[in-house]
């Protein structure tokens, strides 16, 4: 059983989206940032397009509508659910190997984290909710959220801990066969980023420096084993091929990680 049908949300025909399309011009009315598109079946399209911002202001209009503490709106969160179930199922996918009822709990915890996300703090909403939504599917299965021991387990919010043990990984942006990326953690971690660049955390050359950095400290030195993903050595072998500064590597890495602890800490602790 999919998701989308674990929430009753399969388009067109799941109840409470047709409640939700029902209500679309309503909830223009009183939200003027949603009247983007006529129809709600057509703001997947429109977020695709938008900037990071402007779509981020239309999720935290349904995210307001549907939150308990907000217009308490099942229909609104339904729909905010349904157009952040693809980010959903691929957490789900990384976390199959830990359960055979991750998809019954990601459902769930999707609903919970919906209906509860502190919109009132402007957070990212995408990000927010399904951070923890996958927090709560660890806590619900008895394992820690930041273990990192086994393959099996999910890299934390910490990139800095995180981004060295996938320097192997497809670079952002690329094409990467599901089934390869839904048996590893990177295919968790590829989301990740995916979501810090659309949101504009970070950019694409900030995602692919980190890699560069990683895979070179992931190189075996002769009598000096691995460098750090920000040592100086790694950093300066980064800068030489980049035709650099180590300065100018050293900077944009630093920034962009504290980027993503920054944001990605907050988003997730704020719901």
């Amino acid at each position: 059983m999919t998701l989308a049908t674990q929430l009753g949300l399969e388009q067109p025909h799941g109840d409470l989206l047709v409640s939700a399309q029902g209500r679309w011009h309503e909830w223009q009315d009183t939200h003027p940032v949603l009247g983007v598109c006529e129809d709600l079946l057509d703001l997947p399209g429109w977020v695709r397009q938008a900037t990071p911002a402007e779509a981020n202001e239309v999720l935290l209009a349904l995210a307001e509508l549907g939150a308990a503490d907000g217009g308490d709106d099942p229909a609104a969160a339904a729909a905010l659910v349904w157009l952040l179930i693809p980010g959903a199922v691929g957490i789900a996918r990384a976390l199959m190997p830990l359960s055979e009822r991750v998809d019954e709990l990601m459902a769930a915890q999707l609903w919970i984290c919906a209906r509860t996300v502190s919109w009132a703090k402007g957070v990212r909403v995408a990000a927010t909710v399904l951070m923890n939504a996958r927090r709560g599917v660890m806590t619900d299965l008895g394992l820690s959220a930041d273990a990192r021991a086994s393959r099996t387990e999910v890299p934390s919010a910490d990139l800095a801990l995180g981004v060295g043990r996938f320097a192997s990984a497809t670079p952002v942006g690329t094409s990467h066969p599901p089934d390869v990326w839904a048996t590893d953690d990177a295919f968790l971690l590829r989301r990740l980023l995916d979501e810090a660049v659309t949101g504009g955390v970070v950019s694409r050359d900030d995602v692919r420096l980190l890699l560069h950095l990683a895979q070179a400290a992931d190189t075996p030195r002769a009598g000096r084993g691995r460098g750090g993903l920000l040592a100086r050595t790694t950093s300066t072998d980064v800068a030489r091929e980049r035709g650099v500064s180590r300065a100018s590597v050293a900077r944009q890495a630093d920034r962009a990680l504290r980027a993503l602890r920054q944001t990605y800490a907050r988003d997730v602790r704020a719901a």
